[in-house]
Parts: C-alpha cells; sequence; structure tokens
C-alpha cells in the first residue's frame, strides 16, 4: 500500500499581495465563528494563504495560529479539488482552540464551500 506524504510546499502557499487582494475581492466568502474561507477558482493550482490579524495577540501566539492552520490544511489537502486559491481568515474565538477545533472549523468551511471531495 502506498504511503501518503502529507507536505505544504512552497507552489501551495499564496504569498503576494495581490494573490491576496484577488481572492478577497473576486472570492466567495464563507463565514464561521471562529474564521473566515474566501474561495476562488483559479489555474490548477491549489493555493492557501493564512491571515492572522495583529488584534488576537503578540507575534508568538498568532504564529502559534498560522502552525496550526497550515497544519490542518497540511493534513487535508488531498481530499481538496485542485484548482482554488483559498484564503483562510482566523478570528478571536480560534487562537484559544485545540488542534480538533480547528480541524472541525475547517471541514465545515469547505464542505460548505463545496470544493471538498468525500
Amino acid at each position: 500500500m502506498k504511503q501518503r506524504r502529507f507536505t505544504f510546499k512552497k507552489i501551495n502557499r499564496l504569498k503576494s499581495k495581490q494573490g491576496f487582494q484577488a481572492v478577497y475581492a473576486k472570492g466567495k466568502a464563507i463565514v464561521n465563528s471562529m474564521s473566515v474561507l474566501y474561495v476562488l477558482p483559479m489555474e490548477n493550482q491549489l493555493k492557501l494563504g493564512l491571515a492572522v490579524g495583529k488584534k488576537l495577540g503578540c507575534a508568538p501566539l498568532r504564529n502559534r495560529v498560522k502552525r496550526m492552520m497550515r497544519e490542518v490544511f497540511r493534513h487535508h489537502s488531498h481530499r481538496l479539488q485542485k484548482g482554488f486559491h483559498i484564503v483562510w481568515v482566523a478570528r478571536r474565538n480560534l487562537v484559544k482552540a485545540d488542534y480538533k477545533t480547528y480541524e472541525r472549523t475547517f471541514l465545515r468551511l469547505v464542505k460548505k464551500a463545496a470544493i471538498i471531495e468525500e
């Protein structure tokens, strides 16, 4: 049986300001009490951008939130449809959450956006 590699490569990162602005302007927003997911159909590559505002806390806290978000995406990216740019924006409730809450929140949002393959 082939073992699956769960990685988060550079080609899967949405980094540029123009990329974020395009997703915000033209993408569809899916809202939850924990976070917001912006989804924009693009080329055949799946890309993720993370947004954690300064109002959520100090830098180590924001970095922890981003690490958890990346980890959830990394574990579930193989189930997502290709060809989307995603921006995941954290809200205050997500700061105190555990890993299972991050996972549950992400899966609910991508199901609502209809970009997950069951």
